[in-house]
């Protein structure tokens, strides 16, 4: 095991976790803040969906950059895996933190952190192909 990409995958991880977690959170306050014209008014709608699918972007975009800059290749299995992961996570918590004050379980965050942390620590390429016509002495 690599644990230097290991650790690598944690930083950039738990970085992506909050960034897209403080994304919905002002998003979301944005969008309480709208006032609406009618009482039965859609008011915050757009930015609302506006704050999902920013917080649904920017989760691939920061694994990757955190882990290229960090110096890792080869990331795909963390962003492919990671990205439909938190999806899923922000959307089944989506209300618990559209409120004033409001956050995702403390738990939920950790294990969504874990999991990228290991799909990150997985390098693909790294696997060696002894079929491949080698021989051993």
């Amino acid at each position: 095991m690599n644990y230097a990409r290991t650790l690598k995958a944690a930083v950039v991880t738990a970085i992506a976790t909050v960034a897209c977690h403080l994304t919905m959170s002002a998003g979301f306050a944005w969008a309480r803040g709208q006032e609406p014209d009618h009482p039965d008014d859609w008011s915050g709608l757009l930015e609302f969906g506006a704050t999902v699918l920013a917080t649904w972007m920017v989760m691939p975009l920061v694994l990757w950059i955190g882990m290229r800059v960090l110096g890792e290749r080869r990331t795909w299995p963390q962003i492919l895996l990671g990205t439909p992961l938190w999806i899923g996570v922000s959307s089944v918590y989506i209300d618990d933190v559209d409120r004033p004050g409001g956050l995702m379980p403390v738990p939920v965050l950790v294990l969504f952190a874990l999991v990228g942390t290991l799909l990150g620590a997985h390098d693909p390429g790294s696997v060696r192909n002894d079929e491949a016509g080698t021989e051993r002495a």
